[in-house]
C-alpha cells in the first residue's frame, strides 16, 4: 500500500470506538502501522480483531510507569495521536473529586507523561496530537469538569509545540 503514512508507525491511545478508532483506519489505510493503546486490552483487541496493519496494546494514562514501559515497548513512532478521556460531568454542586482528578489526570497529565516518554522516540518529520472537546470551547451547565480538562489539554498541546520542536504537537478539537 502507498499512501502518505507509508512506512510510518503511529500510536492511538484511547477506547477502540469514536474518534480513535476512525484515526487508526485512517492512518492504516494511508499506509501507517497503527498501534491502537487503552486501558482496556480486551475491548481493543476485539475492537480490531482481524484488522490488518492495526496492533493493540495497554496502557493507562494515570501510571506513569505504564507509560514509560509502552515507550519502552514500541522503540520509535512516528506520530503519537492522544483520544483519552475520563469524563466528569455534572454541576459543580455534584462533581466527585475523585471524577474530576481521574479527568485531568487521563486527559492531561497523562499525555504530558506520554509526551516525556514517547517526545524523545519520534522521529523527524513526527507528531503529537492531542484531542481535547468541544466543552472547552461551548462552556455548559453540567459540563464544568469536561470543559476545564478540555481547556488545559488544549493549552498543553500548544505548549508541547514548544518543547517538543521541531517535531509538530498540535490540539484537535473535535465538533
Amino acid at each position: 500500500m502507498t499512501g502518505l503514512l507509508e512506512d510510518a508507525t503511529v500510536l492511538v491511545v484511547g477506547r477502540g470506538g469514536g474518534i480513535a478508532r476512525a484515526i487508526a483506519f485512517a492512518a492504516r489505510d494511508a499506509g501507517a502501522r497503527v498501534i491502537a493503546a487503552g486501558r482496556d486490552r480486551q475491548a481493543l483487541a476485539d475492537a480490531y480483531a482481524g484488522e490488518p496493519d492495526i496492533t493493540t496494546d495497554t496502557v493507562d494514562l494515570t501510571d506513569e510507569a505504564a507509560i514509560a514501559a509502552l515507550g519502552e515497548r514500541l522503540g520509535t513512532v512516528d506520530h503519537v495521536v492522544s483520544t483519552a478521556s475520563a469524563r466528569a460531568r455534572g454541576r459543580l454542586a455534584g462533581l466527585d473529586r475523585d471524577a474530576v482528578r481521574r479527568s485531568f489526570d487521563t486527559k492531561v497529565i497523562g499525555p504530558l507523561m506520554l509526551a516525556k516518554h514517547l517526545g524523545p522516540r519520534i522521529g523527524e518529520g513526527g507528531s503529537f496530537t492531542l484531542f481535547s472537546g468541544v466543552a472547552a470551547a461551548k462552556i455548559a451547565v453540567g459540563t464544568l469538569a469536561v470543559a476545564i480538562t478540555n481547556g488545559a489539554a488544549e493549552v498543553l498541546a500548544r505548549s508541547l509545540a514548544l518543547e517538543l520542536a521541531p517535531i509538530r504537537s498540535t490540539p484537535s478539537l473535535p465538533e
